[in-house]
């Protein structure tokens, strides 16, 4: 495996090439306005596969709808909201300090059309009904973080500060009184999720700050 130390990737863009990146480790490295299978064309997602990354930075970076691999992420700074667009995950793992990340089922920020997002959609499901688990978070400590299209029972997670909350579940109200009064991101992010029309979502119980780890 190739290992790559304390380099900064600049405004390298993967924009539909249907590549397959792999067996390769970065150490300490930064990446400044990259991106990665950006398309709307489900034959041309990137492939991620047996990659680690440990304590790496990302600054306005943006993640496609690729396909990721025996992957580790260990420790990610992030400058602000790191959004993955429309990703599948086969044993991927996150630990250690990570900023903020939102996964979403979406392919494309804008561009909603369902004769683009039907087959990434449909191909999600026969995805994962082949996968025996998809994500570990349970040594991650997020800033932030919104998972959305990964089946809960495919995430390996802790259960103390990492929860599952379904739709049946969140449409009870007994859960409410159980909170604190001055909870106030719990009923809110219960809400948003509600308003998505999803069946499930992941939540997690914020860990602080990501500070500065190289």
């Amino acid at each position: 495996m190739r290992v790559i130390k304390s380099h900064v990737f600049n405004s390298q863009i993967d924009r539909g090439s249907g590549a397959t990146f792999e067996d390769f480790e970065l150490v300490q490295c930064r990446f400044d306005n990259c991106a990665i299978s950006l398309t709307t064309e489900i034959a041309k997602r990137a492939k991620v596969r047996n990659v680690r990354l440990e304590r790496c930075e990302s600054v306005n970076c943006d993640i496609g709808p690729a396909i990721f691999d025996n992957v580790i992420v260990d420790g990610l700074l992030t400058n602000d909201l790191l959004i993955m667009w429309g990703p599948l995950f086969k044993h991927v793992t996150l630990k250690g300090k990570i900023g903020e990340l939102k996964i979403n089922t979406e392919v494309h920020f804008v561009d909603r059309r369902a004769e683009i997002q039907a087959p990434f959609d449909a191909a999600r499901v026969a995805f994962y009904d082949d996968v025996d688990w998809a994500l570990d978070i349970r040594e991650a400590k997020f800033r932030e973080f919104d998972l959305h299209g990964v089946p809960a029972r495919l995430v390996r997670r802790d259960p103390a500060t990492q929860v599952v909350v379904t739709r049946q579940r969140a449409l009870q109200d007994d859960w409410r009184s159980r909170l604190s009064p001055k909870n106030e991101y719990w009923p809110f992010v219960v809400d948003m999720f509600l308003q998505d029309g999803e069946p499930e979502t992941g939540l997690l119980s914020p860990q602080g700050k990501c500070d500065k780890q190289h």
